[in-house]
C-alpha cells in the first residue's frame, strides 16, 4: 500500500514516516501544501494523511480540490485544530477521519489500517490464496502454516497482484504503486522481482506473464 504524508512539522512528519515505513508501507512525505497536492495529482495513492495548516495551500483547500476532481482516496487528517466545529467541518469538507495533535504513533497506524479495510479491496484483514493467507493488517504472509519471508518490495509486489486477482498489471502499474519519489525502480526491475516471488512461493501461486503486457495472478 501507498500513503502520501502532508505534514509540515518536519520532526513530527519524520517519525510518522518512520512508523509507517516500518510497518510496511511506502510512503511519500511532503512539508508544504503545493507539493503535497502536485503528488497526488500526478501519481497513484492508497491513502492521504494529511495537516491543516500547511505552507502554500491549506489542507482544507487540497481536500476540497480533490473532491471536486472527484478523486476517491480515503484522508485521514491530523491536525492541531482540535475543537469540535473544526473537526466537523474538515469530515463535511471530505476528509475520512480526523486525529486530533498530540497523538500516539500507534494511533495513527490504527486510523489508517481501519481506513484501509473500508476500501473495496480490504474488506477482510486476512486474504486465502490456495495454501497460502495474507495478513493485510499485520502484512505477513503464511504457507501452510509456516511464515514467507519477502522483501518490502516483494511483498509490496505480491500483495498488489493479490488485491487484484485475474486482472493484468502492466510493469508499470506495479512500478506506479511500489515506487515513491525518494525510493523508485525501474519497469525492467519488476521481473527479477517477479522471478524471486515465483521461487519463494512455488506452486503456492499460478503467476503468468501476458507477453507485452505485464503479469497475472490467476485463480485458477
Amino acid at each position: 500500500m501507498k500513503i502520501l504524508l502532508v505534514e509540515d512539522n518536519e520532526k513530527l512528519a519524520n517519525a510518522v514516516l518512520k512508523k509507517l515505513e516500518n510497518n510496511g508501507y511506502c510512503v511519500d512525505l511532503f512539508l508544504n501544501g503545493e507539493e503535497g497536492l502536485y503528488a497526488i495529482e500526478t501519481s497513484f495513492y492508497d491513502l492521504l494523511i494529511l495537516d491543516l495548516g500547511l505552507p502554500g495551500i491549506d489542507g482544507i483547500d487540497i481536500i476540497k480540490k480533490l473532491r471536486n476532481l472527484h478523486r476517491v482516496i480515503p484522508i485521514l487528517i491530523i491536525s492541531a485544530r482540535d475543537e469540535l466545529d473544526q473537526r466537523i467541518f474538515g469530515l463535511d469538507c471530505g476528509a475520512d477521519d480526523y486525529l486530533c495533535k498530540p497523538f500516539e504513533l500507534n494511533e495513527v497506524i490504527a486510523r489508517v489500517q481501519a481506513l484501509l479495510r473500508r476500501t473495496k479491496y480490504q474488506v477482510h484483514n486476512k486474504i486465502t490464496y490456495n495454501d497460502l493467507v495474507y495478513d493485510t493488517q499485520n502484512r505477513t504472509l503464511i504457507k501452510s502454516n509456516e511464515y514467507v519471508e519477502l522483501s518490502k518490495r516483494e511483498l509490496a509486489i505480491f500483495e498488489n497482484l493479490l488485491l487484484n486477482v485475474d486482472t493484468v498489471l502492466s510493469k508499470e502499474n506495479i512500478v506506479e504503486h511500489i515506487s515513491t519519489f525518494t525510493d523508485s525502480i525501474e519497469p525492467s526491475s519488476v521481473e527479477t522481482y517477479v522471478s524471486r516471488i515465483r521461487k519463494k512461493l512455488g506452486d503456492s501461486i499460478n503467476l503468468k506473464t501476458a507477453r507485452g503486457l505485464g503479469y497475472i495472478l490467476s485463480s485458477k
